[in-house]
């Protein structure tokens, strides 16, 4: 979705993300990225939003042995994604708000797509 301004993409996350937050691939400056976007909630508001804060996403790429239990046990705890029998993990590191109020697209996406979007366009860290 295209986004105008401010109150606009405020809006659109108020609207659509209900829980602790989304996956999103934004385009702005002829860029897109994926990024994750946390729902703070209204406790830290004076003007009664919801706080929404952006964090840019990477891959990390775990050598884990999915045969060993150990490690199998290890991976499932923290909710690492298995894939093609790979384990990876997206790091979504909080930073300063960064994304501009007019944004050419705003998609939410799942976190499985974001981990096939980022592999396709090569951001393994």
């Amino acid at each position: 979705m295209k986004i105008n301004n401010e109150k606009e993409k405020q809006k659109f996350l108020e609207l659509n993300i209900k829980g602790v937050g989304s996956y999103a691939l934004v385009t702005y400056n002829n860029q897109t990225e994926v990024i994750w976007i946390a729902n703070i909630g209204k406790s830290f508001t004076k003007d009664n939003n919801i706080w929404f804060l952006e964090a840019p996403c990477e891959i990390i790429k775990y050598n884990f042995d999915l045969n060993d239990k150990e490690d199998l046990k290890h991976v499932k705890e923290y909710g690492y994604i298995i894939k093609n029998g790979t384990v990876y993990e997206i790091d979504s590191s909080q930073t300063a708000p960064f994304l501009p109020d007019v944004l050419d697209d705003l998609t939410l996406i799942s976190k499985e797509y974001c981990l096939d979007w980022m592999l396709r366009n090569n951001k393994i860290k």
